[in-house]
């Protein structure tokens, strides 16, 4: 346990220290976030307080080799209401140093990237009350550019979605489930992930905890 806590902690300030060194104002850059905070409530009326910022990490799956996390950040800095952002960081092993890896490094070609696209849209058309449903109808196609990030355990792909892209509000962030076994040759089969999944969950040395979360 403790070996898993520091490596997560470990992880943790490599992520801040590589987003220090692009001095990239981003989700990740929770220095800038902070700071935009304070400075945010500054300007606020007494009426509007109390403001409030969390921020979580939890892990998805951790394995020697491969580590997914769920970041999510909430906000209240001004009336009438907060705003929330989630973020998945996912790392796998290479050449003994951990490395992050994307959707853009999962789905490569053109067809890999209509796959995923599709099987999210036609996913969220089956949720009753995502903006695709026959209920709603506020959206007919999702765009690529509308698939962010995921997190990775022992039985799915989770794509997530940032609050109201693809439907209102919920408990935790929206996301799409998709089966390991439908990646098979959707998905780039080189790629690191790729490789070194099916290797860790067939040696059952892991922990997923998606379920705890979902």
């Amino acid at each position: 346990m403790f070996w898993h806590f520091f490596l997560l902690c470990n992880l943790i300030l490599l992520i801040g220290c590589e987003h220090q060194e692009k001095s990239e104002k981003s989700l990740d850059d929770l220095n800038t976030i902070k700071k935009d905070f304070l400075l945010s409530i500054m300007r606020q009326e007494i009426n509007e307080s109390p403001f409030q910022m969390n921020y979580s990490f939890k892990t998805v799956f951790f394995s020697k080799d491969i580590i997914s996390l769920l970041g999510e950040m909430n906000v209240y800095n001004h009336l009438p209401h907060g705003w929330s952002r989630c973020e998945g960081k996912t790392f796998c092993k290479t050449d003994g140093k951990f490395e992050e890896i994307k959707l853009s490094d999962l789905f490569t070609t053109a067809s890999q990237k209509e796959f995923l696209r599709k099987y999210c849209e036609n996913d969220l058309k089956s949720q009753s009350i995502s903006y695709f449903s026959e209920i709603s109808s506020l959206r007919t196609t999702l765009e690529y550019a509308d698939m962010t990030t995921f997190v990775i355990n022992d039985k799915y792909l989770i794509v997530l979605f940032q609050p109201y892209v693809v439907k209102g509000l919920e408990d935790g962030p929206s996301h799409v489930k998709i089966p390991l076994e439908h990646l098979k040759n959707q998905w780039t089969s080189s790629n690191p992930l790729a490789l070194l999944l099916p290797l860790t969950i067939s040696s059952r040395s892991y922990v997923a905890s998606w379920d705890q979360i979902d």
